[in-house]
């Protein structure tokens, strides 16, 4: 039997046990457990930490003007609350206004994730300068 034939074999076992275990749960543990695996996932997708914080943020999107907050925020993305998230793949233009601070952080995104708290936006593009301007951002969150 090839390595992948086995590793395919493997791989169908652990679904299968996996399944049988998850079946056996109410549904309170099946929030319960989503919610762990997505933090799992999320960790390991992210390659920078994200800061705590609650700063007013207005995006725009298909010609509406949106004002919220940013609920915490990297250097590569920030998540906004929001009650009607919108669809992962959208793209918006995002304005962050720090206290402070005359001009605000003008930056573009693409929400990556959505559920019922708002959206993850990861940032496109971020120039040297922008990439400062986030860097101050971040530790006056500190």
């Amino acid at each position: 039997m090839s390595s992948s034939a086995i590793q395919f074999q493997t791989d169908n076992i652990y679904k299968t046990k996996l399944f049988n275990l998850i079946s056996t749960l109410n549904p309170e543990q099946h929030r319960f457990l989503l919610k762990k695996v997505e933090r799992i996932i999320l960790k390991e997708k992210r390659s920078s930490t994200r800061k705590v914080c609650r700063i007013p943020v207005r995006y725009n999107y298909n010609e509406r003007i949106y004002n919220s907050f940013v609920i915490n925020i990297s250097r590569e993305g920030c998540f906004i609350e929001t009650p009607q998230p919108l669809q992962i793949g959208e793209n918006i233009s995002m304005e962050i206004q720090m206290d402070g601070d005359d001009q605000p952080i003008e930056i573009n995104g693409e929400v990556a994730n959505a559920n019922r708290l708002g959206m993850g936006i990861e940032f496109e593009e971020v120039s040297r300068n922008l990439i400062g301007k986030l860097g101050n951002l971040l530790f006056k969150v500190l």
